[in-house]
């Protein structure tokens, strides 16, 4: 049994005042994020009086947050009105190998509460809530807002760099041939697996815009090449190997289905492919991966899945999942072949 299933066994009140109040650690988390004090740390602890001014904050202001974020392991505090990073609070370093900076700013974006305080629309129709508050979807509001898509756009690169690390060390690509990643956005992935691999080569399939933002990103611009479509309606690239990075949990179990079918009609018998994507645990544990589907519910209609999710999703688009190779990081690599 978890610990967190512990404590609330034990008290229940005070353990659910915890995660009410919940919202209040977080907003102290994303002041921090936004205001960056843990770069500003980086050379070793300062008291507040000296932080303050480097951050344009109020020292006494800024000592309360720090002084809260203390008592959970973010930031230490030395002596009194001194504080230091720790090995949470370098985490919100910005460019820090898996920094979570920009994950924290964008969950703690008006844009993000407004839609979470819709949480309940989406349980009553199943639809993104982000939608039903903003009246579009997500990826055309951040088209529009160029703030927010900049934010946007660190959250998922401070996460991406540390699963791609971990996807290099975890799964064998020697023998892949000519890859495809489809929805590759800016082709990071795809630089990183043809840097190690050099007898390989790459196609990065995207919507136009992307592929269009994406032409200052060819890295190994000898074996790397972009390519522009819609995998709603086709792929028309062929290759040995195709890949999926977190595209899948972006939609769900029908759209998902088109997009896996459009891989499978450009496979040939003898290709296969990978779908990395991150795996809800058949357990009760407590896990990240719960709250992760609901984001994905609330933000773009999609979900999370668990093993045997992913199996039938699969099969439903004329592909057998063959096997999975955990990375030791969030995602997983779910390899699947034609039927």
């Amino acid at each position: 049994m978890g610990a967190d299933v512990i404590a609330a066994e034990k008290n229940p009140t005070a353990w659910l005042l915890q995660l009410a109040a919940g919202f209040g650690i977080f907003q102290a988390l994303n002041v921090a994020a936004r205001l960056g004090i843990a770069d500003a740390l980086t050379d070793g602890a300062k008291s507040v009086d000296v932080l303050a001014p480097q951050v344009a904050a109020e020292p006494q202001m800024l000592y309360r947050v720090l002084r809260a974020l203390a008592s959970v392991g973010v930031f230490a505090e030395e002596r009194e009105g001194s504080f230091s990073n720790t090995p949470a609070s370098k985490m919100l370093i910005t460019g820090a190998p898996g920094s979570l900076r920009g994950f924290v700013m964008l969950a703690g974006s008006a844009e993000c509460w407004r839609a979470w305080g819709d949480l309940h629309y989406s349980v009553e129709t199943g639809k993104p809530a982000f939608d039903h508050v903003y009246g579009e979807p997500l990826f055309d509001y951040l088209s529009k807002n160029p703030g927010l898509a900049r934010i946007f756009d660190e959250a998922m690169a401070g996460r991406s760099a540390a699963e791609i690390s971990a996807l290099l060390v975890a799964y064998d690509f020697s023998s892949a041939g000519h890859l495809v990643d489809v929805g590759g956005g800016n082709g990071a992935l795809m630089n990183a697996v043809l840097a190690k691999y050099p007898q390989l080569s790459g196609t990065v399939f995207d919507l136009p815009h992307v592929v269009e933002a994406a032409s200052g990103h060819k890295a190994n611009e000898q074996r790397l090449r972009f390519a522009a479509g819609n995998f709603f309606t086709d792929v028309p690239v062929k290759g040995d190997t195709y890949m999926l990075k977190k595209v899948i949990h972006d939609w769900p179990d029908d759209r998902a289905r088109d997009i896996l079918s459009r891989c499978r009609e450009a496979m040939s018998d003898g290709s296969r492919l990978l779908v990395i994507e991150s795996i809800v645990p058949a357990s009760q544990a407590p896990t990240f991966m719960t709250f992760l589907d609901l984001w994905m519910l609330v933000f773009a209609g999609g979900r999370e899945r668990t093993q045997e999710e992913f199996r039938t999703l699969l099969q439903s688009a004329g592909l057998h999942l063959s096997r999975i190779v955990p990375t030791g990081s969030p995602v997983s690599v779910i390899e699947a072949l034609p039927v």
